[in-house]
């Protein structure tokens, strides 16, 4: 579990600090670094023990050192360091007779990507005809979520953690896995494999109980079901990324959506989400007020840009009933706004 991200110099970052907990998000405005923390963590986890240190690599590639630095302040280097509670690791970037190079600071962090960190791009794969087998084993989800289905398939008969089980039905990742589908969207799934190919197919259930192909119903739900194979397979104590998990998603679902994020979080994994969704976030609030979950599990924060068009960050603090203790301005407050201008005030 990560419990602090330290950057420097990096795109719209001066210097940034974050305590993290098991269930994080990063909220603000467009283009005030949320995915830039999201891309610091990734640039970290392809670069241990590598090597050569890059900045470009299979989870993100950002370019040249003078592409990302911040030219607001003049950077001369950037630095990323993440500490995991058992190590840390720390990385710095710099340019040297117009090349970018990297002096590894400290280097003795136990996790990696698909090793105690896994990322659900907001780019994910949604409804497809067909999927592809992870027959090279490369990433056990894939980036984009791609080998979700798969991972699924041969996997369904798992016996999660008993934290991990929503009911006393079925221990099973297959019967868990479903059942909160059902509960968010109303939906089963189903995965069939395609006999001697390298391709299987997904299907949807729904209250007709006839199964549909993922490319003939709608998209949302082929974005949710990859959120939620990832999080119940996490052991405890790993981290998941997520951008975006509102994609597509009725506010209702979203809503429902964030009740497992708690129960995942509850049961000692940790989630990173990216999100602009006020119903994930009132959805926080009210597993708060509801006393679901320990607001001390939670960190929120809130980015936007300085003056000098630097990140700055708010952490978000939610008190008793689900108050907002320290709203800053442009936190979920346009409808409002707008209430207020269809009113004439």
């Amino acid at each position: 579990m990560i419990n602090r991200v330290e950057i420097s110099g990096l795109k719209s970052i001066d210097t940034l600090k974050l305590e993290l907990k098991n269930l994080n998000m990063f909220l603000g405005t467009n283009s005030s670094g949320k995915s830039t923390i999201i891309q610091g963590i990734l640039t970290i986890s392809q670069n241990i023990n590598q090597a050569e240190i890059k900045l470009n690599g299979g989870l993100v590639s950002l370019g040249e050192f003078r592409e990302v630095r911040n030219f607001n302040t003049n950077a001369k280097s950037i630095d990323i360091k993440i500490v995991d509670g058992k190590s840390e690791h720390e990385i710095e970037f710099f340019e040297e007779n117009n090349y970018s190079r990297c002096d590894i600071k400290d280097n003795n962090c136990e996790f990696k990507f698909d090793d105690g960190l896994y990322y659900l791009s907001a780019s994910r794969i949604g409804h497809m005809d067909t999927y592809e087998k992870n027959i090279k084993e490369i990433y056990k989800f894939g980036i984009q979520g791609e080998y979700c289905f798969y991972y699924f398939l041969k996997n369904k008969d798992t016996v999660l953690d008993k934290e991990l089980l929503r009911d006393s039905i079925s221990e099973t990742l297959d019967h868990n896995v479903n059942s909160w589908f059902e509960y968010i969207v109303g939906g089963k799934l189903l995965v069939n494999d395609i006999q001697r190919t390298d391709r299987l197919t997904a299907q949807f259930k729904g209250k007709s109980d006839i199964a549909v192909r993922t490319k003939n119903i709608g998209s949302g739900l082929s974005y949710l079901i990859s959120i939620i194979i990832m999080c119940l397979s996490l052991e405890k104590g790993e981290t998941l990324i997520i951008e975006n998990p509102e994609i597509h998603l009725h506010p209702k679902a979203q809503s429902r959506l964030t009740e497992f994020f708690v129960f995942i979080a509850n049961a000692g994994r940790q989630l990173i989400i990216e999100t602009h969704s006020d119903h994930i976030f009132n959805g926080t609030r009210v597993a708060i007020a509801n006393e679901n979950i320990d607001s001390e599990k939670i960190s929120i924060n809130f980015l936007s840009l300085d003056e000098k068009y630097c990140t700055q960050n708010a952490s978000i603090k939610i008190g008793k009933r689900g108050r907002i203790i320290n709203p800053p301005i442009d936190l979920f407050d346009q409808f409002d706004i707008d209430l207020d201008r269809m009113l004439g005030l």
